[in-house]
Order: C-alpha cells, then structure tokens, then sequence
C-alpha cells in the first residue's frame, strides 16, 4: 500500500511538475523535476552548450534556473532593462555580513541605489576619471617599477607588489591609507581571497545552496566549500574596517572630510536621504566590495598583460617603440602623452578582451516574469551575460583567436574607443562603478612597465595562455615565472 502511495504522489508531483512548467522556456540541458541537472558553470561548458542551444539557454539545479546571454546584443538588451537588474538574493550571497544584505555589489532596489549614487558621487569628487587623480596612480607606478628592477634579471614569479599598488590607488580613496608594497597584512588578506577564487565552483554552490550545503559533514564544508577560508576572510574584513572605523571616527572633521569613509559617516550620523541604509554592518560590506573589486580585476589583468607581452615580443617591441618617441625616459608616461599613444591604449583594450577576466559576467536575477529573444525567462531566474562568447565572435572581431592590436585601431593607427562586441566592465544599470579609474590605472601601469621593462619566458620555456577550464572566469591556470629584463 505504502509504495502505491508513493507512485501515486510521483505521478501527481510529475505531473504538477509538466503542467505548471512554461512552454516557452529557453532551451538547455536535459533537467530532472525538482532536481535540475549538472550545473553549467565553466566557460567550457557554456560554449559547448551555446553551441548545441543557440545564443540563449536555460539551466537548472536543485530549483535553481541560470539563463545564459551568449550574444552582444541580447546582453545589451537585457540588463538595460530594469526587470533584470536585480542581483539573486539569499544569505549565502551575504555571507561578509551574516546573511544580512549590505553594500553596493550584491544589494538591491533601493539600498542598491542610495549605495551606487553615494559612491558614485563621492569616486567622482576624489578624483576617479579625472586627471589630478594620476598623480595617484604615478606614485604606485614609480614605486612598482622599483620593485620590478628588484627582481630583474633572473626568471621570477609575478611579484606580489602588482597587488599592493593597485589596491593602494582605491585605498587612498577609501580609507587616505596606503601600504608598503611589501606589507605582510595586507598581502595575508589578498593571499586568503586569491584561494578562495581558486576554487570558485564550491564556493558558488556554498553561496547559492547555503541550507544544503550545511548538511555535508564539516570535513567537506572546510575543505571543498572553503567554509574556513570564507571566514578568515569576514573576520579579517571585520577586523581591518573596526580599525579604521575608530580611527576616521576620532579624527573626523565635518568640515574637512578626507575620503570615502569620512563621507559615510558623516552622512550616516546626519541621517541624509541617501543614507537610509548606512550603518557600520553595510559599511563592513561596502569596504569588502571596493577592496576585493579594487584590486582583483586591474592587477589580473596586469599579470595578463605581462603573459601576452611575453608571448608576442614583436607587439611588446611596437608599442614600447612608439612610448620612446613619444615620452622622455626620464618621464614616466601620463595622461598628456595619451593621445599620442594609440598603440598603448590598444594594448590595454586587446588585454582586456584576450583575457576576458569575468568571462561568465555577475549574476543578474529577474524581479518578475520577463520576454528576452522570444523566450519566457521566469521570475526569480538567474541571467548572466557569457561576455567571453562576445569577445570571440567573429562578427565583431576580424581575427578573435589572434591578439592583434589592430582590433583597436583605424586604418591610419589612431586608436578605436568605441567597438561593439568589448563589455569587459558589463553593461547597462550594473556596469563598474570603477571603469574609469580601472582604465586609468591600466593605461598609467602598462606604459610605465613598458617603458622600463621587457618581458620575456625564461629560456627553453613557453608562455601558457590558457585560462583554467574548471574556473567560471576563466583565472590563470597556475602562477608562471616570468623574466624580466630592465631596459636601457
């Protein structure tokens, strides 16, 4: 009896299952009810799957559904939409706050917005986009250089000063703190987020199956979800912005407001408008953001850099070419020199694609049933954009495989701004709040290696430019030894 019961029950969850599911789905891999079916989080996995699917398919685990966008102007689309700005909810999504939402990456509605304006304003009124914020980015450059003529000579790792100087540039507008490039702190904190991004797969299960993955034994939580490492890193955060809570606190002049944090507080304690959702929780969370989005993708995409020259000395020789017609070698480049530097700024966008760093975008989440490229994507659906596949398609790029400078130059050399296909910073209401600091940095930085260093594989070595296939974004496979050789 118990067991027709149970048929019984199957047959009418099955069938609830086929009545209730929309026809008009996305197509994608084969899912069981209830249970989904393999995840597809690699960029391997999506390009198999576009390549079976089309341009627009839907997976789903456990109850989960992910819609992946494989097409430049089907992400365009959808995340100029304001349905589909949202980021997915959950406490695993806040685990830097205990479950609580905060901050401006992964908040939404109204706490997304008052947090995105307040940065927005306060980066733009430090300087972020403008030109006396270069002198910044110049002091970081100097002392990187210094610390590059260290290591020269005999093949080395990438030096971990790549880092420090590029988070000290959002640093001093966060906090009015800098730190040695050697500094072991700091360098602790960076080493404990760089594990944990190396092992991104388990991670985003933790984060969006938090109940479920409770239940494995703790063994498996610490070792294989990272449980142990995640929180060494909110305690670190924790820790670091109760220190510089107190300090800005005893120091603050209202008149006076030196940074980021100064402007927070001061808004939080007279209770503006904007600040309906300040607090020290959602400070905690902010720092977190701008430190993690503050260094990771500018200084990743410097180690590509490098990689890339390595790989291809006869570009690494034209660019560096045209830096010494260009900027005495006494001068460290600048933003005055920019325009004569077309083959710089194409060095840094060709970087940019090659690498391809956020290869599988951020999650975007649907607020209510939407209609995207004759497809039904449900409520609640997770949409994210493969901005990798945007990067390699050949509509955009004449030769997608090849890192050709070309792809961002015009048929007299000048360089091309503007090239449909390129979201290396996403797109629509969600885009980096940072680009043009990041673009800043990247400029400031790869001409002034240029300008004083060639890189090179040791020898009887070859560079790997393979990303790692079992990454959703596509990180280095393992850190490489590099020479680096100072010019005269």
């Amino acid at each position: 009896m118990w067991l027709a019961v149970l048929l019984f029950g199957l047959v009418v969850l099955l069938l609830r299952h086929y009545l209730t599911t929309p026809k008009d789905l996305p197509p994608g891999p084969f899912a069981l009810p209830y249970l989904g079916g393999i995840p597809v989080v690699t960029v391997q996995r999506v390009k198999e799957c576009r390549k079976k699917y089309g341009d627009i398919f839907i997976t789903d685990m456990l109850g989960v559904k992910t819609v992946y966008l494989c097409n430049y102007k089907l992400i365009k689309e959808a995340f100029s939409r304001s349905d589909i700005t949202d980021r997915p909810s959950g406490e695993g999504m806040h685990f830097i706050t205990d479950g609580v939402e905060a901050g401006v990456i992964m908040s939404n509605g109204k706490h997304w917005q008052n947090a995105r304006r307040f940065l927005l304003r306060n980066l733009r009124d430090l300087g972020m986009g403008k030109t006396y914020l270069e002198r910044a980015i110049q002091k970081e450059a100097t002392c990187l250089v210094d610390n590059f003529r260290s290591v020269s000579g005999s093949p080395t790792l990438f030096p971990k000063s790549i880092n420090v100087a590029v988070l000290n540039v959002v640093w001093q507008m966060l906090a009015s703190k800098r730190y040695e490039l050697d500094d072991e702190d700091i360098l602790r904190i960076v080493k404990i987020i760089k594990g944990v991004e190396g092992n991104a797969v388990a991670v985003m299960f933790r984060f969006l199956f938090p109940k479920l993955s409770k239940l494995f034994p703790k063994y498996i939580r610490s070792k294989w979800m990272l449980e142990d490492a995640l929180e060494g890193i909110k305690n670190e955060n924790y820790k670091l912005c109760k220190e510089l809570m107190e300090s800005h606190r005893v120091s603050l002049d209202p008149d006076h407001p030196r940074d980021i944090i100064d402007e927070y507080l001061l808004a939080m304690d007279r209770k503006s408008d904007i600040a309906t959702y300040f607090s020290e929780l959602d400070l905690t969370r902010i720092v977190f953001d701008l430190f993690n989005a503050g260094f990771d993708t500018v200084s990743s995409t410097l180690r590509w850099f490098i990689l890339y020259m390595a790989k291809y000395p006869d570009e690494q020789r034209r660019v560096q070419q045209q830096i010494d017609e260009v900027v005495p070698r006494d001068t460290l480049p600048s933003y005055e020199h920019k325009h004569k530097l077309p083959l710089v700024e194409a060095t840094v966008h060709e970087v940019l694609r090659k690498s391809s760093l956020i290869s599988l975008g951020v999650h975007h989440a649907t607020q209510n049933d939407v209609h995207l490229g004759g497809y039904l994507i449900p409520k609640g659906a997770m949409v994210t954009g493969a901005i990798i596949c945007c990067h390699e398609d050949p509509q955009y790029w004449e030769q997608p495989d090849q890192f050709r400078l070309e792809h961002f130059l015009d048929e007299e050399g000048n360089f091309v701004s503007q090239k449909e296909g390129f979201l290396p910073f996403n797109t629509g209401r969600r885009n980096c709040l940072g680009e043009a600091l990041a673009r800043m940095e990247l400029y400031i930085f790869m001409a002034a290696l240029l300008q004083n260093f060639t890189f090179s594989p040791p020898e009887g070595c070859e560079v790997d430019l393979e990303p790692s296939s079992k990454q959703p974004s596509g990180q280095m496979t393992k850190d490489q030894n590099i020479l680096i050789t100072t010019r005269k």
